[in-house]
């Protein structure tokens, strides 16, 4: 059994959930997708919270301790936003929209061979990981995939089960996770979520430190 976790815990992570109601039109230009209104999704933020709590994490300084969106000041807000177009670069939904129209049995073998064991090296050092959760199928907006962080892992090579521990922005008060099964034989699903959405792939996405206001 191995089992590895970061330094990141429930006081890194912000505490009110990922749905704006949102006071004026937020856009983001999405190649092939055109322009998103970001008030049109529910849960429109989540890459922007999940780089945003590793700015902080990676600051040494905790974030704001509001306990609902509403509370959130205009200067958060505007930076949250400004983090989420950081976490969908052209090459990120690009990636979405690839893994979206693939093979299932594509994917997971990309899981295998590359991500897990990029995610694996990054939390080894400590380091907590965005993860894009692919969660719809066919040709659709990519908006409707999901961000998540990584913050620890644990492998059993006996069960071929690999469970991967999250900070998700949806679920701020609750420990969720992913458990993939890697057994030639597993049975289907391969991946599940512990929340209950579908989940179909994951992949790393890269980030780069911002300082976070109030540091």
């Amino acid at each position: 059994m191995e089992k590895v976790l970061t330094t990141f815990s429930t006081r890194h992570r912000f505490r009110f959930i990922n749905s704006f109601q949102l006071q004026f039109p937020v856009f983001m230009n999405l190649p092939y997708a055109g322009a998103i209104n970001l008030n049109e999704i529910t849960f429109g933020l989540c890459g922007g919270m999940c780089f945003a709590a590793l700015d902080y994490f990676f600051s040494a300084v905790l974030p704001p301790t509001h306990q609902t969106p509403q509370e959130v000041d205009s200067r958060l807000f505007g930076y949250l936003c400004d983090r989420q177009l950081d976490s969908l670069k052209i090459i990120t939904v690009l990636k979405f929209m690839e893994w979206m129209v693939a093979d299932e049995k594509q994917i997971l073998t990309r899981i295998k061979r590359y991500e897990i064991p990029k995610l694996r090296r990054l939390l080894q050092k400590g380091e907590p990981a965005v993860l894009g959760l692919v969660r719809v199928r066919g040709v659709q907006s990519p908006t409707h995939n999901h961000q998540v962080l990584a913050t620890g892992y644990e492998l059993d090579p006996l069960l071929e089960q690999l469970t991967i521990y999250l900070y998700d922005p949806n679920h701020p008060n609750q420990d969720p996770s992913i458990q993939l099964f890697l057994g030639k034989n597993a049975a289907p699903p391969p991946l599940v979520q512990s929340t209950g959405e579908p989940l179909f792939g994951f992949f790393v996405i890269p980030y780069r430190f911002q300082k976070p206001p109030q540091v």
